[in-house]
């Protein structure tokens, strides 16, 4: 029984994936991105502000690969590099208004989208779903 439920969850979600990345997908398409540098740019703004290594940490890069990855959002203005005032070897990465932007019509988009799909659903429904997910994250979570 256990093993079916797993199955099913396991199904369940990557159908799940891949309605959300097939209704946003145009959004997304035209980036001129790579996801190394899409996932950096999402961490740094989750975060607020982060160093080199820290980047690595989170996107579970070297931070030798994280350096020509941070150069690149740096030349398109989507990420400020800034030294720290006690430590000249540390830099820390904010996120530009121009990234801010990226990342905000990124998300809205898929947000726009999530909201036409969530009002469907009744407010118990929703409640279901809510739990669902945060026992799935907490899963994710119980695992890094």
């Amino acid at each position: 029984m256990r093993e079916e439920l797993v199955q099913q969850v396991i199904e369940l979600r990557r159908r799940t994936n891949w309605e959300m990345v097939n209704r946003s997908f145009d959004s997304w398409a035209n980036l001129a991105l790579t996801l190394p540098q899409l996932k950096s740019l999402f961490y740094v703004s989750q975060q607020g502000r982060v160093n080199i290594s820290g980047l690595a940490s989170g996107i579970k890069v070297t931070p030798a690969n994280v350096t020509g990855i941070v150069d690149r959002l740096v030349e398109q203005s989507l990420l400020t590099r800034t030294p720290d005032s006690d430590d000249r070897r540390v830099q820390w990465l904010t996120v530009t208004g121009k990234g801010n932007a990226l990342v905000d019509d990124l998300r809205g988009g898929n947000t726009q989208e999530s909201r036409k799909i969530l009002d469907q659903l009744s407010e118990q429904e929703l409640s279901e779903v809510a739990h669902g997910l945060r026992l799935l994250l907490k899963a994710f979570e119980a695992t890094e």
